[in-house]
């Protein structure tokens, strides 16, 4: 027992070293077990493993005994821009191409639920709600935007649940939750004609918390429904940190003298709500054949602008306001699996499809994140491998193209014009595996 326990506290000290950019709905994540990927997260009405605690923590009835799951994902983020060459740079014609900076990262998550009798079971987990990590090179026409070389967001979940098994047909759970949020964002800054560009850097770091509440009824012996609540999760990051490359106080213009430009590292605070999000979900069993149908409902209405206040002024101006005016969205998720037997061995065969709707509209479109609807394809499979049970899944995405033509565009640049183009031939590459141990 003293080993399991020593194992236990190696998976959970590894995991916590990561905290892990995600990508999709917004800044929305879906990448926290590789079953419900191979499913296309088609997983609020089945939650049988221990991934239950992030996507229906009611399902952690479903598991008997000490159950310890540990995982990770891999994205592999590549897209490009199309210019329409209207910003006037040099080198910016219409036509022109930029690639993203090709991105890989690394997603980890660890589960752990516990059975504490017949009705009452507890678990943990650490997990990944939200992030969006995208870099594009210094030669990008988008450049000049704010966060338009570099936007990461990366976020870490630690959530405790516990669950009651109210009948043999229904249970619910209630949850909390810890949520640690890394924020890096940086562009270049152009200063006049002449004078090199700046590189300008924004991080910070804040810590919050939220709850969750969710249920599991059978309705019949064959047939799930599930539903899983997460509250919204406010930040006040009072310590962030505005850098320039070089600082750049005052420069010499040739007739006139020194003129003051500003561009002065200093300190800065920004408010940000996570949103509130809601999953609900179907699970039809038929002896060998499980089909799962879910809808995410996400609270992105309130996200109306990024309000970043300098402590000292920066350029003259004592805040950077950035619009958003994000929108609600819904989105929706099938997914299937087949259990067979294979040359003796028992395997599951999965495979599942999620249409995730964008949030942001077209007067706000940005070179940070995905900024279309995705479209994410998912096939995986599950088997026993000696003590322990081996998911593992493959899902690529695609997101749609979206014109870009809006004011972030219009960030002084050496052309003086607005960037306009499109946003084009999205596409990410996912797979992962989770390892399941029942003690």
């Amino acid at each position: 027992m003293k080993e399991q326990i020593n194992t236990v506290a190696i998976f959970l000290i590894i995991s916590l070293f990561f905290a892990s950019p995600a990508f999709s709905n917004g800044f929305g994540a879906y990448e926290q077990g590789a079953k419900s990927n191979g499913m296309g997260d088609a997983f609020t009405g089945l939650a049988d493993d221990p991934t239950a605690i992030c996507y229906n923590p009611a399902g952690i009835v479903q598991l008997q005994g000490t159950q310890l799951s540990v995982g990770y994902s891999v994205p592999v983020i590549t897209g490009s821009f199309k210019s329409n060459g209207t910003s006037g740079m040099p080198g910016d014609n219409r036509g022109d191409f930029t690639d993203l900076n090709t991105t890989v990262f690394f997603i980890p998550n660890f589960y752990i639920t516990r059975q504490i009798d017949n009705q009452l079971f507890i678990g943990f987990g650490e997990y990944t709600e939200f992030g969006s990590p995208f870099e594009w090179p210094d030669s990008s026409v988008g450049r000049f935007a704010p966060g338009g070389k570099l936007g990461e967001m990366e976020t870490e979940t630690l959530s405790p649940v516990v669950a009651y098994k109210a009948t043999d047909r229904f249970s619910v759970a209630l949850g909390g939750k810890v949520q640690l949020l890394d924020i890096d964002l940086r562009n270049k800054v152009f200063v006049a004609p002449g004078v090199d560009e700046v590189s300008a850097k924004v991080t910070g770091d804040d810590a919050s918390v939220g709850w969750n509440a969710s249920m599991l009824y059978k309705v019949l012996d064959d047939l799930n429904i599930g539903f899983n609540y997460r509250s919204k999760v406010r930040y006040s990051l009072d310590d962030m940190h505005v850098n320039f490359s070089p600082e750049v106080p005052s420069i010499n213009v040739p007739g006139t003298g020194t003129v003051p430009v500003g561009l002065l590292n200093t300190k800065a605070s920004m408010d940000l709500i996570f949103p509130q999000y809601a999953s609900l979900g179907l699970a039809w069993n038929r002896g060998p054949l499980t089909v799962t149908f879910d809808t995410y409902w996400w609270d992105w209405s309130q996200d109306k602008e990024l309000d970043l206040k300098y402590k000292n002024p920066v350029a003259g101006a004592s805040a950077l306001v950035v619009p958003m005016d994000w929108k609600n969205t819904v989105s929706w998720a099938i997914g299937t699996e087949y259990r067979t037997n294979f040359f003796g061995k028992d395997i599951s065969l999965r495979g599942g499809f999620l249409y995730d709707t964008c949030p942001v509209p077209s007067k706000t479109v940005d070179p940070i994140g995905y900024q279309g609807d995705n479209l994410l394809y998912c096939v995986g499979l599950g088997t026993k491998l000696g003590p322990v049970y081996l998911d593992s899944f493959f899902s690529y995405n695609y997101t749609k193209n979206r014109n870009w033509n809006d004011a972030a565009g219009s960030a002084p640049n050496p052309g003086g014009g607005r960037v306009t183009g499109e946003f084009e031939d999205y596409q990410t590459y996912i797979f992962g595996n989770n390892l399941t141990y029942k003690f």
